[in-house]
């Protein structure tokens, strides 16, 4: 149901927007005149609430049936059907290209930023000696040589070396600091 509402067919459309002071008559007269438009929003702001509600219900549905739809798309990714060997190859081919060029412990950088990609690449990453074959160490220039050469605990950095030395496996490994 629609009702037009134009405030030039108001009985008090010569007084709206001005500073008149409405006469006790006048009053009820726009008390009586608002009683019907009053129920008209009140009932526009219930629908528009069940609206509102119905299309969250369904942004809700369309976000689940979105990605049930894009998880089992994933599954029937091409990338998911290459040989772990070419994976192999490819990986091979994100190291640095020069020989003088050594990787270093990063997680910005290949071989350490493809084992977070997911975890079958981190199988084949983590099984692949050649891609473990180079190491650079940075010792930061603020150590002097007495702390540097003190290890009292583990840290990550000893732990990291001894990881990549391991997957290394029994390839020559190319170090450098």
């Amino acid at each position: 149901m629609k009702h037009a509402r134009d405030t030039s067919s108001s009985p008090f459309a010569s007084v709206i927007g001005t500073n008149h002071i409405p006469s006790s008559a006048e009053l009820d007269q726009l008390k009586d005149l608002l009683i019907e438009p009053q129920h008209e929003l009140e009932r526009l702001q219930l629908e528009i609430s069940r609206l509102q509600s119905l299309l969250d219900a369904l942004h809700g549905e369309k976000n689940e049936l979105e990605t049930y739809i894009e998880e089992h798309r994933a599954l029937i990714s091409p990338i998911r059907r290459i040989p772990s060997e070419t994976l192999g190859e490819i990986f091979m081919h994100c190291l640095p290209s020069d020989a003088h060029l050594f990787v270093g412990l990063d997680l910005k950088h290949a071989p350490l930023l493809i084992t977070i990609v997911c975890r079958h690449w981190r199988r084949v990453v983590i099984n692949l000696p050649a891609l473990w074959s180079s190491l650079h160490i940075l010792l930061p220039p603020h150590l002097s040589e007495e702390v540097a050469s003190v290890d009292l605990s583990p840290s990550r950095r000893t732990t990291g070396v001894n990881l990549w030395l391991e997957r290394s496996a029994t390839l020559p490994i190319s170090l450098s600091l």
